[in-house]
């Protein structure tokens, strides 16, 4: 219980320092920051598997965002988050396309592998091949239902960092950029009097 609660405390203090310094105090502007959030969260709910940190740094870069807070938020989708992140995705799909949610098909692929397992002939290629070919079954609805809620979520996550972002800078600053990134104010040589004086003024 005791390593539970200390790797939970960890978790959570480096959950608050990456906000704090990668995000609230980071020097970019509130814009470039809740944008690079967005790319993360969109992302996190795509299926590609194995690329996402690539392609939200690609699209950081393609988008002029922030790079470095939406490429760790694409960690969010790692295997033990797939049923969470994958089936409401698909769920929606299955209902865009008037499908059903798969209760049936799943049943259908299970049995199959259970006999595919039970016979001694069969090679890890055999198996390998059964699951790629059971997948494409899914790929319609999950492809959809992706692409609608990854939509969804970076507009929220955009829209939701873009204010929270602004008001603590706000309240914390009163500006929306870090007080060492503000430039010092000039000294405007306008406003300086230069009293010049005149030959017959000096002799005086």
């Amino acid at each position: 219980m005791k390593f539970v609660h200390q790797r939970v405390t960890q978790l959570l203090k480096r959950v608050k320092d990456f906000c704090v310094y990668k995000i609230l105090h980071a020097d970019d502007p509130p814009h470039r920051l809740a944008l690079g959030i967005a790319i993360g969260m969109f992302v996190t709910f795509t299926p590609f598997i194995g690329i996402q940190t690539f392609l939200a740094i690609f699209l950081s870069w393609l988008l002029g965002a922030n790079k470095l807070v939406g490429a760790p938020l694409v960690w969010l989708s790692n295997p033990f988050t797939f049923i969470p992140i994958y089936y409401p995705c698909y769920w929606v799909g299955c209902k865009l396309l008037g499908r059903p949610t798969g209760g049936e098909e799943w049943r259908q692929i299970l049995d199959s592998w259970e006999a595919l397992l039970a016979n001694p002939q069969v090679q890890w290629t055999d198996r390998v091949e059964f699951w790629w070919n059971s997948l494409w079954q899914f790929m319609g609805p999950l492809g959809l239902g992706c692409a609608i809620v990854a939509t969804a979520v970076g507009v929220v996550s955009y829209y939701l960092s873009l204010y929270l972002i602004r008001r603590y800078r706000f309240l914390r600053w009163g500006q929306l950029m870090p007080p060492h990134l503000t430039p010092p104010e000039s000294i405007d040589d306008t406003q300086v009097v230069h009293h010049q004086t005149s030959p017959g003024e000096n002799a005086a």
